[in-house]
């Protein structure tokens, strides 16, 4: 049972390098398609408005992996452009939490009001 874990073990580390190297152009346009469409998803969300510094933090990497790309630094480019989609896709997160939250809290606001209005206290329904 040990030499068949060792084995595979050796087999596994021997893979790994493979696994590093079989990055290509391909997958790097992939991710970089993948992180321009985040980021356009998130401009849409109006994340400039409601997470600026996360959207700013996307671009920079969406940066930093098209820098990577243009010196065919493909493994740099991917790994760069994947931080970029995943902060992109908090961004957008972000801006539809803040806007739901701005909705909540207007119709808090509206309900409170009607109450007033209408003479009724907190305590009754």
């Amino acid at each position: 049972m040990k030499t068949f874990i060792s084995g595979a073990v050796v087999l596994l580390l021997l893979t790994l390098p493979l696994a590093v190297h079989a990055v290509d152009r391909k997958d790097a346009q992939l991710a970089m398609t993948q992180a321009d469409t985040a980021i356009t998803s998130a401009e849409h969300a109006d994340a400039a408005i409601n997470a600026p510094t996360t959207l700013r933090t996307s671009r920079d990497m969406f940066a930093n992996a098209q820098s990577a790309f243009d010196r065919r630094r493909w493994q740099e480019s991917v790994f760069n452009a994947e931080n970029a989609t995943a902060d992109a896709n908090l961004a957008t997160a972000q801006s539809r939490q803040h806007r739901a939250e701005a909705a909540t809290a207007e119709i808090e606001a509206a309900v409170r009001s009607m109450r007033e209005q209408l003479g009724l206290t907190g305590d009754q329904p």
